[in-house]
């Protein structure tokens, strides 16, 4: 995964300065009961949102379960159908010159949700995803790997080139312990 200096640098920074503690340890077990709450990080890429959205059941959300949505406004509409959740989007005004989001009130309606998890289904890295996963406390972070994914997210998944992103996504819906 190719991860531009000028955000790795970024990183390094504000893990300097930041006063976050580390993340809250999270049990996995069969008596569990899963997360109630979950914000999904949309993808970009075209050929990615077919899966997504019938991964993410735009058109007929989880039910019993609070879903929130964010992608940027160009990729919004490979996503049509998002009536039943929370959709929240960023355009270039919100990124800063490290491709982050920088808008103060996003990020609070984000944090004012309160999401039991949070998942980045972007299979490349996404600087905005990347940074929003750090400034968020849930419980629960879910991503692709990569070296600098492996310090934001609770769980990150290896991915194979030749393997269909589909088992990835019921694999996450699996850590969730979300039933469907």
């Amino acid at each position: 995964m190719d991860i531009p200096i000028r955000f790795k640098i970024y990183l390094f920074w504000k893990n300097l300065f930041s006063k976050k503690e580390d993340s809250p340890h999270v049990k996995i077990t069969k008596e569990g009961r899963g997360v109630r709450s979950v914000l999904f990080f949309l993808p970009e890429k075209k050929e990615d949102a077919k899966v997504i959205n019938y991964f993410v059941k735009v058109e007929n959300p989880l039910s019993d379960y609070e879903i929130g949505l964010i992608c940027s406004d160009k990729s919004k509409s490979f996503y049509p159908h998002v009536e039943n959740v929370s959709l929240f989007t960023y355009n270039d005004n919100d990124l800063n010159y490290f491709n982050t989001i920088k808008s103060v009130s996003l990020l609070n309606e984000i944090k004012i949700k309160n999401y039991d998890a949070i998942v980045d289904l972007n299979t490349n890295f996404c600087a905005a995803s990347s940074m929003l996963f750090f400034d968020l406390d849930a419980p629960l972070k879910i991503g692709f790997d990569s070296l600098i994914n492996r310090k934001i997210y609770t769980i990150t998944l290896e991915r194979k080139e030749n393997a269909f992103l589909e088992s990835y996504f019921s694999k996450i819906l699996s850590l969730l312990g979300v039933k469907f």
